[in-house]
């Protein structure tokens, strides 16, 4: 298999987070100028201008290629979320950052002149995709060519555009998504733009309908030629977590099962697992249908350690489980990644999040016995020693348990979880913050909260007033 990755993650990095909402276009065109070799060949960048010119399908899949569009980081969210404990080292005063003050949700999370690395990365990606979409119809090349990059451009945007719905806007209610605040949608590459929150509806309607077109593609592959490149499975993936947040489970079946059935492997964990520390270790895993990777520097130079397993997510595993005991150390240190001054998450689309969102499909819909059925055989490539799961009578419990083990600081499908999960008095619950010594209460974030949405930094409604900020 062909594997190509453009190593330029750094400086894409540092050219995010230099920059915030007026200067996210001009971040995307200065990423996309370094990342492409060659540029000057085939790019005509005018002076004040946002507009560049690619002209060949050769062109295009080389902005398709880039490693930056696999690259992100929603640890925020993660942190929001009940499955990570911080120790009280990390709250001191010189440890204070969003990162923590993100954890103990309080009512300022990004001080003046803080960057919203989140905002800003997704939004250039999805310029960098609107500038696909906008110009491949120019280029040359066969028709055919030209919509699988279409398609694999809305994949990636479909992507990106649900993580920032999710984090900065409410969960998807049928009653109030048309009025419900998300995030702006911004669907050409025109840098003069200031536009406003759209509605989860707009939102969601225009992820589905980029996906829609995308798998109904002829031309897109199964699977893409390598772990950066959509094909149908990814499409799929998506359809179905996106159908799911909206309670359209009969949907989310029909999506989680046309991904299966093109691909449906899964790792075995006590043979060939290794926690991912980089898109070449994502490449070598058959469960991966679009890789997404999170390698956080800051957090970990904040104190040179890892963060903790919750009380709450260790209550649901045991050291018979394999994700434990290759992600913790004892006392529930996270390592993935510590070696490398890093922590490293894998947010990538995969069987493993499809399997479960088929599993709570069926559960909601009383077939038990399927249900059971998927989450078996999940289990028996992830634990030492497998018995199955014999029948329950709250088999639906048991997918949400089985999903929290497997979705482990998954780019904050946890914390969009519980949003979902909380207008369910069965699933409605408090979260709670304590410090080290299990006694004293630090921070409470009530079921259906304000402060479960980020709210957006004083720095992007700045540049941009036509932002309506987030309560909290």
């Amino acid at each position: 298999m062909k594997r190509k990755f453009l190593r330029h993650s750094n400086l894409s990095d540092f050219l995010l987070r230099s920059m915030d909402v007026r200067g996210v276009m001009m971040a995307a065109l200065c990423v996309l100028l370094f990342l492409l070799p060659g540029c000057k060949k085939f790019f005509d960048v005018r002076p004040n201008t946002t507009s560049i010119n690619p002209t060949t399908i050769r062109d295009f899949e080389e902005m398709l290629n880039s490693d930056s569009l696999a690259l992100c980081n929603y640890l925020l969210a993660d942190f929001m979320s009940d499955d990570v404990r911080l120790e009280d080292v990390h709250l001191s005063a010189d440890a204070v950052s969003s990162y923590t003050r993100s954890y103990l949700w309080e009512q300022t999370i990004w001080k003046p002149g803080e960057s919203d690395f989140m905002y800003n990365a997704s939004y250039t990606r999805i310029l960098q995709m609107n500038i696909v979409l906008e110009r491949i119809g120019r280029a040359t090349g066969s028709e055919e060519q030209k919509s699988v990059i279409r398609a694999q451009a809305q994949i990636n945007r479909a992507w990106y555009y649900l993580q920032l719905a999710s984090l900065y806007g409410s969960d998807y209610q049928a009653a109030t998504a048309a009025t419900d605040l998300a995030v702006p949608l911004v669907l050409l590459p025109d840098a003069s733009d200031q536009p406003v929150r759209a509605t989860v509806q707009q939102v969601y309607d225009q992820i589905i309908a980029d996906l829609t077109a995308a798998v109904a593609t002829p031309g897109l592959p199964g699977m893409g030629q390598n772990v950066v490149h959509p094909g149908k499975a990814a499409g799929y993936a998506l359809l179905a977590r996106i159908y799911l947040n909206m309670a359209k489970y009969p949907d989310a079946l029909n999506a989680a099962q046309s991904a299966l059935t093109i691909n449906s492997q899964l790792l075995k964990y006590n043979r060939d697992y290794v926690a991912p520390s980089s898109l070449l270790d994502l490449s070598k895993n058959p469960e991966i249908l679009l890789a997404r990777l999170c390698v956080d520097y800051d957090f970990y130079n904040i104190r040179h350690t890892a963060f903790h397993i919750s009380p709450t997510l260790r209550a649901v595993l045991d050291s018979n489980d394999i994700r434990l005991l290759s992600n913790f150390a004892d006392g529930g240190l996270y390592i993935n990644g510590g070696n490398f001054s890093a922590v490293a998450f894998n947010y990538s689309l995969g069987v493993p999040e499809v399997m479960l969102i088929k599993a709570e499909c069926l559960a909601r819909q009383e077939d038990a016995a399927g249900a059971l059925a998927l989450v078996n055989e999940l289990r028996k490539n992830r634990l030492i020693t497998y018995e199955p799961l014999g029948s329950t009578t709250d088999v639906l419990t048991t997918v949400l348990q089985e999903r929290r083990r497997e979705l482990f600081c998954y780019g904050g499908l946890r914390l969009f979880d519980l949003k979902r999960l909380n207008r369910d008095s069965r699933f409605a619950q408090t979260l709670q913050r304590f410090a080290d010594n299990g006694t004293t209460l630090k921070a409470t974030l009530a079921a259906n909260s304000p402060r479960y949405l980020m709210p957006f930094s004083p720095l992007i409604i700045a540049n941009n007033p036509s932002i309506i900020q987030n309560p909290r």
